[in-house]
């Protein structure tokens, strides 16, 4: 948690931009009093990304949402209020809905905006007022929201910091800085001091999520997207390695600090190219020491820098092959609405919300709406993710409690001024924001201690002396959670361990169906495979945080096909961009794309993930053969001279060869 919360270049930026943000939204809902204004103070959060123009993409596909929802319930309060049958109709009808678009949208932020608006306007509708009120307070809302959105909008492009390194450029030059100063100091024979182990402990630690979320808020072509995931995924790999290389030193390897000494070089290259934006000179992948196990750090750290220089060489060709930006993708996937698995996620989801509405309204406590919104927000489609995903929920809302007690009971009593008032909400609020913009394992609950703490003292327009809403809050949060437990994680649901290493499988074949030489006019088909492995790697990334929420019966051997997918997980992100780096190479008919060694590289490859295709589950204590054999996996023979096609292909046999024995290693339990 304390490698969670510590500082990183552009947090502090970020956390005063939506500070700020959030206490002008707050004065504005309070001069003009507008009701039920809590969610437009808080959904700035959700649009927070790293540019003002990353945010304003969000803010459209979020702004069509909120519209439609909008119009979505004045339409029920105008057709369906007056009869309580059909309002109940409606009700079910909506919260349907907003649970299929969650599963079926593109945008999930997008798709989660129309849940919590319409769950909100379910509680206006059901409020005993007027119906002139009631329809000014649903248009008060969208209001509030568009305000929200345009304050902080505004705030982040007056408050924009350094235009020209983006947060992706900063944490990927950090991360290196990080790598270069610790190799440095081990290959000089002495140990890195205590400031630079905690840092590195702490990129170690929160991972690469936050950097490569990042990198999907850009607006890169497809070729420079694909480097930057490859680099980051390489660059998050060698800390890794050097975490290990820190912590447990083990055995020195032959000729460990010269060959440190070169890995330094390397990223010092690789960093002076970076920033120069021109391309680095491809290094070869080198083969291990005799007498060197392949699991020794340093070789992976030798190896992940050589490929991380052939990942970018890809800049050399970059004006033969033609720049394709990404197209605008629409509101809702394609083949959601006939999709069996989206229409049984909205029926699970949406039962265990119209459990919570029966039950509030069967005890006549209308103050536990709020689980409503719990259902819509934390169903995910494994049940371990959305339990995950519940906890944050629940414990960010409690601390958001907490908070608000605090100030409810010991500071707004003594403030007189809006002033007090701003400095009491600031602080809370920066508090929030600096979770948030953590790593995606607990930036969920940064949202929630907001959320809480707003709902307090911002849903009405005057000062509440009460609190009553306090614990309406964290019992309706709670009656979401249980709803969810004994609903939706029971009716056809599928744990995250099998649909992980499925899912690991199916990426295996798509990696291994890329062609061999393919075409310039076969790019647009290509792409498309391309944008799946790249998701379906994201998805097994998220998929193996939430088994360690799932407790089975089978948890054991879940926490091991867990252990070897996310061993095994860089080698095959590795194949992946050489298979990619030779197939830009064959579009344009480079120098030696024609050598038989490619073909026989690609071959090898491909063999190899065929074989380890399903032994991320194989039960070794249950089969008495092994069941992959040893073999020498052929690697092709190369020069310095040799065309760089040649040597990536060379390298790409290489890599293969490890994870095949990397794979066989972890079978045999070595």
């Amino acid at each position: 948690m304390r490698n969670e919360l510590e500082p990183y270049p552009g947090r502090l930026d970020k956390t005063v931009q939506y500070t700020v943000a959030t206490v002008i939204a707050a004065i504005v809902v309070l001069t003009f009093r507008l009701p039920s204004a809590v969610l437009g103070v808080y959904y700035p959060l959700l649009l927070m990304e790293d540019t003002p123009a990353s945010s304003f993409r969000v803010a459209k596909k979020c702004g069509l949402f909120l519209f439609f929802a909008a119009i979505w319930v004045l339409c029920g309060a105008v057709f369906f209020l007056g009869s309580p049958m059909m309002h109940f109709l409606w009700v079910v009808c909506t919260l349907f809905l907003a649970c299929w678009l969650i599963e079926a949208g593109e945008d999930h932020a997008a798709a989660t905006s129309f849940g919590i608006y319409v769950a909100t306007g379910i509680s206006v509708l059901d409020a005993p007022i007027s119906p002139d009120v009631r329809f000014e307070n649903i248009l008060y809302i969208l209001l509030s929201l568009v305000m929200g959105i345009a304050i902080f909008l505004a705030v982040q492009y007056v408050m924009a910091g350094d235009e020209k390194q983006n947060g992706l450029e900063r944490g990927i030059g950090t991360r290196l800085l990080i790598l270069r100063n610790c190799l440095e100091l081990i290959s000089e024979g002495r140990t890195p001091g205590r400031l630079l182990r905690r840092q590195l402990r702490k990129y170690f630690m929160i991972g690469t999520g936050r950097i490569r979320k990042t990198l999907l808020g850009l607006d890169y072509t497809r070729r420079v997207r694909d480097e930057q995931s490859s680099a980051v995924g390489l660059i998050g790999n060698m800390i890794e390695f050097t975490y290990s290389l820190v912590e447990t030193p083990g055995q020195p390897v032959p000729n460990q600090q010269a060959r440190l000494r070169g890995v330094v070089n390397a990223i010092d290259q690789v960093r002076a190219d970076y920033a120069a934006r021109r391309a680095p000179e491809p290094i070869p992948l080198p083969a291990p020491q005799p007498g060197e196990l392949r699991r020794s750090p340093v070789y992976r750290l030798e190896y992940s820098i050589a490929i991380l220089t052939q990942v970018y060489s890809s800049y050399l060709i970059a004006d033969r092959v033609p720049e394709e930006h990404p197209k605008p993708k629409g509101l809702i996937r394609p083949g959601s609405v006939t999709n069996p698995a989206t229409l049984r996620f909205a029926m699970r989801a949406s039962l265990a919300a119209i459990f919570c509405y029966l039950f509030y309204w069967a005890v006549d406590w209308p103050g536990l709406s709020v689980a409503l919104t719990t259902c819509i927000v934390t169903g995910l489609s494994s049940a371990g993710a959305s339990r995950q995903k519940q906890m944050l929920r629940f414990f960010g809302g409690a601390i958001g409690g907490v908070f608000a007690f605090v100030a409810q009971i010991f500071i707004l009593p003594r403030v007189q001024s809006v002033g007090g008032f701003s400095l009491t909400l600031a602080g809370a609020i920066f508090c929030s924001a600096w979770v948030f913009l953590a790593s995606p394992r607990i930036a969920y609950a940064g949202r929630q201690m907001a959320l809480a703490y707003e709902a307090v003292h911002l849903t009405d327009p005057y000062y509440n002396v009460g609190l009553t809403q306090v614990r309406d809050r964290v019992f309706g949060v709670f009656l979401g959670l249980v709803a969810m437990w004994l609903i939706f994680d029971r009716l056809w649901s599928r744990p995250a361990a099998p649909t992980m290493t499925q899912l690991f499988d199916e990426t295996l074949d798509c990696i291994a169906e890329l062609p061999e030489r393919g075409s310039v006019e076969a790019v647009p088909a290509l792409t498309r495979l391309r944008e799946t492995i790249d998701g379906n790697f994201d998805k097994i990334r998220d998929l193996a945080d939430a088994v360690l929420l799932e407790f089975r019966r089978d948890r054991a051997h879940d926490l091991i096909s867990r252990y070897r997918v996310r061993s095994w997980m860089p080698l095959i992100r590795s194949i992946f961009m050489l298979r990619l780096a030779i197939m830009r190479r064959c579009w344009v008919d480079e120098a030696g794309v024609d050598d038989p060694r490619v073909a026989e590289a690609i071959a090898t490859s491909t063999s190899v993930l065929q074989e380890i295709r399903g032994m991320a589950t194989v039960d070794i204590s249950k089969r008495p053969d092994p069941p992959l054999a040893a073999r020498v996996v052929p690697i092709p023979k190369t020069t310095a001279n040799e065309p760089a096609v040649v040597r990536i292909a060379a390298s790409l046999a290489t890599v293969s060869a490890y994870l095949r024995e990397d794979v066989l290693l972890d079978l045999r339990g070595t």
